[in-house]
């Protein structure tokens, strides 16, 4: 009864440790280039990079960049959010109002991410040849993931900056749902200004201890100092 007992925690703290697990980072996959490549292609070989942010609970917001390399330099792009359950996650653009299903399968094991691609590289708008197969290693040194790496992802976005001071960010256009705990911008803060409408902006930041923050702000709390 004992042995069974003990056995019995030690899987609850098991299942306790692994959902607390935080997949945020960079992982990547690099391999030589096939065949006789120049001298400066010599490390152009195909190449993968995930990078993941925790939102809340086990959700993450990721970005996707996979090149064949040399000699075609074919490249693919994407991004979106998965939710992981246990170890694995299904990104699915048609829940996106998308004509062409990107749908991509994520697996963890041994701190190594395997994603699948069950769709054609064209669904995902991917260069001709480009897959997101691979075995994603997290990276053993992290680039920075900051604000300026956010602003990069965005390079036509407008960049806005609050001029109130203290902005609530919600969960939706209409500014009706707020977060719980509620989240707030401080004035001066700057942020790219993503999508726009009549009253409100959609902004992804990153805060100094490294939180993802992400949502909707009041539109008269901001000025915007570059427009798209």
């Amino acid at each position: 009864m004992k042995k069974t007992l003990l056995i019995l925690i030690l899987l609850v703290t098991s299942i306790a440790l692994t959902a607390q697990t935080n997949l945020s980072g960079t992982w990547a996959y690099s391999f030589k280039p096939q065949g006789n490549p120049p001298k400066e292609a010599l490390n152009a070989g195909p190449s993968g990079k995930l990078v993941l942010l925790k939102m809340e609970n086990n959700k993450y917001r990721f970005w996707l960049d996979v090149t064949v390399g040399w000699p075609s330099y074919n490249v693919g792009e994407t991004d979106g959010t998965i939710s992981f359950v246990n170890d694995t996650a299904s990104f699915d653009n048609t829940f996106e109002d998308a004509e062409k299903p990107c749908i991509l399968k994520f697996k963890v094991a041994n701190n190594v991410i395997n994603i699948n691609a069950m769709s054609t590289s064209f669904n995902c708008g991917f260069g001709n040849g480009v897959n997101a197969d691979g075995d994603y290693t997290k990276l053993k040194a992290q680039p920075a993931l900051n604000n300026q790496w956010i602003k990069k992802e965005y390079p036509e976005a407008a960049t806005i900056v609050i001029t109130t001071d203290k902005t609530e960010v919600y969960q939706d256009e209409n500014l009706l749902h707020s977060f719980a705990p509620k989240q707030y911008f401080s004035k001066g803060e700057s942020m790219p200004g993503i999508v726009q409408t009549e009253k409100a902006i959609y902004t992804e930041y990153i805060t100094a201890s490294g939180k993802f923050m992400y949502g909707w702000i009041q539109k008269s709390s901001v000025k915007i100092s570059k427009t798209q």
